[in-house]
């Protein structure tokens, strides 16, 4: 269960009264300082609690600090203790503490482990402090006070609150009510503060790993929703159809989508259909749309180039909470070789202008974002290297920092022009020499070149030396050896280093990735693997050979995440390395292609197109640069834990970035241009049963629909093809289904329906099961029953839901007639002892009279 701090609510009441202090008028210079007596409170609660429950002390003063600077700041109170005695007369002491800016300390946390009442009490020792306030220097002498003794009862009984809302079994959208704490797992953000090759924005950090921990990712190949970025697919006659005809998709040179995901919301530059060095005066500008539904809220026409997005939390005297930001380049650093460029910020909600961030240094890289629940979460950290060789520095540059100012302010009001260089946090030396020789020869910086940054973490900065034996081809022949540092991504202190490794001359060995703790490097030309400890630069384990093909060595990529490095390559392979133990823990072999690609296999791009979240690996079957633009390529989800297929999505998504948020991936694919939306989708089931009343014993009819109601089923597209809606299908079946509903491919002959359960609430009030369907794949259910009892009944229709989609019920009644009663029959007298001996005896003597009758009648006719 999620815990939730408390804060005293004594600080908003200081809040009212900061401002009245900070307008006291100038009083003459103090010559000699003032005793100034305080009042300390402490408050506990809850009280009563439960035993082995957290009760939260705050303690405070009935005023604020008397010096209090004109943003919040000031003089703190400091030596502030916290006595706590329990039923046994045992004595805890806390602290000390410093109060915050507004005089007080809030939140300490205290575990009560018996029954009984506990007492705590507040003490201050007293200080002396001074300050300017308007040209005025004040000092107070700051007496020493303690608090009265409150008393809490701990009792057996555990408090409870109102219960946490639970994660919900529904469709949900943004935004996330404040109070849902738990909630907070299921959003995440892309913030495009990577920038992989070829691209102004995109990747998730400056990592490169593009991996999001904070968010849930698709378990099917279910689309939300496309729409097209540009002209794709093929282009009609008199161009004949063939594998590189298509529209121009797979340029490297050419941007089609880099997505930045705040809040639920896909913002993206929209690129000219044809290449344009952008003189124009007119542009596409940026787009901002749903993740969920793909719908367009704001369009913004500017030539800005989206950087990045990213949100910031705080807490000062005045305020709290978060603030989102996107952030643009109207003077790209990348587009200079030297000097400086501009940022402006801008409102994610409305793409309003906020302000301009100036002199942004040409070597400005991607950042990182603060996680720790310590600092202040969302921070953007940008690491650089500045300076000319033996006198370079490593520099961490704060966003928090830069819009709140070195004196930083109480609210986050940024505006106007702001330098860059306001959020430097620190600037720290980078050793020049190891082992008392120069790193670097300033004659030869080919062969020994200056320490740059080859990882980022939020714990480590690798910093690494990879000397070239030529000037051609520079990257792919190495030297022979690497230099390596480690420093502190916090505070720039060296961890270890600078070591040197020797590596074999002439080959391409490249740090892949870095991550938790490890980074790994690859060589490229023998396809063997080093795993190395961040925090010491020890190697971990023994070079591991990596299992691939002859295409192997042309390209390969790599990232970490959940304790393995990932390392991909051009063959189609993927090996997953235990970074703990330095073993290969599995490999995914390439998928067959036939004739399909030129390879015989479906080779996997490198250049940031994969994406991890959720347990999943994202990878694109795909090439760039050269054609063929091949058939049949898929993104392809992997088991992080085994490298076992998840699913796959019909697409050739190797150009862009795969950007995960919210439960959703976001993918630009390259045979029709169009961004693909992939994650869970709403549903609407149906259900009819017969509205006349049923005969009694006699078998009914109950039916309806379960549709697919994601938006992208009800575009133009769609809602031709699919007049009646799009029919939801099985896991098994999304990968074929949505290539035919999307991507124009066959209708698959193979695809299943999705189970649908039937109950009622019978005439007597029962509610029970009465069986289940399948729909068919046009969505269509039917299931038939013999109700077997007589009134009125409610039938529900339930889909449980998938991977694919969410659940949805229905509901509907009927009335069964009463059970018909069997026809009255004659009762049968009994026979009486007249009836069995008397009448039988009159009937016998009526015969005989008949007969005698008949036989005098006859003798009379002969006799003349």
């Amino acid at each position: 269960m999620q815990k939730v701090k408390l804060s005293l609510v004594v600080a908003v009441l200081t809040i009212l009264i900061v401002p009245t202090v900070m307008q006291i008028a100038q009083p003459a210079i103090a010559q000699t300082a003032n005793d100034m007596p305080v009042y300390l409170k402490v408050y506990a609660e809850p009280n009563p609690v439960g035993v082995g429950q957290v009760i939260y002390l705050s303690l405070f003063f009935t005023k604020p600090i008397p010096i209090v600077g004109s943003a919040g700041g000031g003089s703190l109170y400091t030596g502030l203790t916290l006595d706590i005695v329990k039923p046994d007369g045992s004595k805890t002491t806390l602290g000390p503490y410093t109060s915050d800016t507004t005089g007080g300390v809030g939140g300490i946390e205290f575990t009560p482990d018996v029954t009984g009442n506990y007492t705590v009490q507040a003490f201050y020792k007293g200080q002396t402090i001074s300050g300017r306030v308007g040209g005025v220097t004040l000092t107070y002498n700051i007496l020493s006070t303690e608090s009265e003794v409150v008393t809490f009862v701990v009792q057996e009984e555990r408090i409870t609150g109102k219960p946490t809302v639970p994660l919900p079994q529904e469709y949900w959208s943004r935004p996330i009510y404040a109070t849902n704490y738990i909630w907070s797992q299921l959003g995440g953000n892309w913030w495009g503060l990577g920038k992989p090759s070829f691209t102004d924005t995109g990747g998730y950090d400056a990592s490169g790993n593009n991996f999001n921990p904070y968010s849930k990712a698709p378990n099917s190949a279910h689309v939300m929703w496309v729409k097209p970025t540009a002209f794709g697919g093929q282009v009609g006659s008199p161009v004949s159809g063939d594998q590189e005809s298509q529209y121009t998709s797979t340029s490297i040179l050419y941007r089609q989508f880099e997505p930045i995901i705040l809040n639920g919301i896909i913002y993206y530059k929209v690129y000219t259909n044809t290449p344009t060095t952008e003189t124009s005066v007119e542009t596409p500008g940026w787009n901002a749309v749903d993740l969920r539904t793909g719908e367009l809220l704001w369009h913004k026409d500017t030539k800005d180039t989206l950087d990045f997005g990213f949100v910031m939390q705080f807490h000062t005297v005045q305020e709290y909470g978060t603030q989102a930001f996107l952030v643009a380049s109207s003077k790209s650093p990348s587009m200079f070789s030297s000097g400086t460029g501009q940022w402006q910020l801008f409102d994610p909600m409305t793409g309003y202008f906020i302000a301009n961030i100036t002199d942004v240094p040409a070597t400005t890289g991607s950042g990182l974002v603060e996680t720790d629940d310590n600092n202040a979460q969302g921070a953007v950290y940008i690491y650089t290297v500045n300076g000319t060789y033996p006198n370079l520095s490593l520099t961490m540059w704060n966003s928090t920092r830069c819009l709140q100012g070195p004196r930083m302010s109480s609210v986050i009001r940024p505006s106007g022009n702001i330098s860059y260089s306001q959020g430097y946090q620190w600037s720290v030396a980078i050793p020049s020499q190891i082992n008392g020789q120069n790193i670097t020869n300033l004659q030869n910086t080919l062969t020994n070149p200056p320490l740059n940054i080859a990882g980022r973490t939020n714990e480590v900065i690798l910093l690494r030396s990879y000397g070239e034996s030529m000037d051609t081809f520079a990257s792919e022949f190495g030297e022979g050896s690497e230099i390596e540092l480690g420093m502190d991504a916090k505070t720039g202190q060296v961890l270890w280093g600078p070591v040197n490794r020797t590596l074999p001359r002439y080959h391409e060995i490249s740090v892949l990735a870095a991550g938790e703790g490890y980074y790994i490097e690859q060589d490229k030309d023998t396809n063997v693997a080093y795993v190395y400890n961040l925090n010491t630069g020890q190697q971990v384990g023994s070079p591991v050979q990596l299992v691939g093909s002859a295409l192997s060595t042309l390209s390969r990529g790599g990232a970490i995440a959940y304790g393995k490095a990932y390392v991909w390559d051009f063959g189609g392979y993927v090996n997953a390395i235990d970074l703990a133990t330095g073993t290969l823990a599995w490999t995914y072999e390439p998928r067959p292609a036939g004739y399909n690609t030129p390879y015989g296999i479906y080779p996997f791009w490198h250049f940031g197109s994969h994406s991890i979240a959720d347990g999943k690996l994202f990878l694109s079957e795909s090439r760039m640069y050269d054609p063929p633009i091949f058939s049949d390529a898929h993104k392809v989800a992997l088991n992080c834990t085994d490298g076992s297929v998840v699913w796959m999505g019909l697409g050739f998504y190797g150009r862009e970035p795969s950007a995960v948020a919210d439960g959703y991936l976001v993918a630009w694919n390259s045979y029709d241009a169009q961004i693909y939306t992939y994650g869970k989708g709403p549903t609407k089931l149906t259900v009819s049963a017969p509205q006349t009343s049923i005969e009694y014993g006699k078998q009914m009819i109950i039916s309806g629909t379960i549709t697919d109601i994601s938006t992208g089923t009800t575009d133009a597209d769609r809602s031709a093809r699919f007049p009646n809606g799009v029919g939801c299908v099985s896991d098994d079946s999304q990968t074929e289904w949505m290539a035919y509903v999307y991507m124009q491919q066959a209708k698959p002959t193979n695809a299943t329906g999705v189970p649908v359960t039937l109950s009622v609430v019978d005439a007597n009030g029962n509610y029970r099961t009465i069986g289940s369907t399948t729909s068919t794949t046009e969505g269509y259910y039917t299931y038939t029953w013999t109700p077997d009892i007589s009134g009125s009944y409610v039938v529900y229709a339930q889909y449980a839901g998938s991977e694919s989609y969410w659940p949805s019920t229905a509901v509907s009644s009927f009335v069964v007639e009463e059970e018909p009663q069997a026809s009255a029959q004659p009762t049968q007298q009994p026979v009486s002892i007249a009836d069995q001996y008397f009448l039988p005896g009159i009937a016998a003597v009526i015969v005989v009279i008949v007969i005698v009758g008949a036989l005098i009648i006859l003798l009379q006719r002969k006799h003349p």
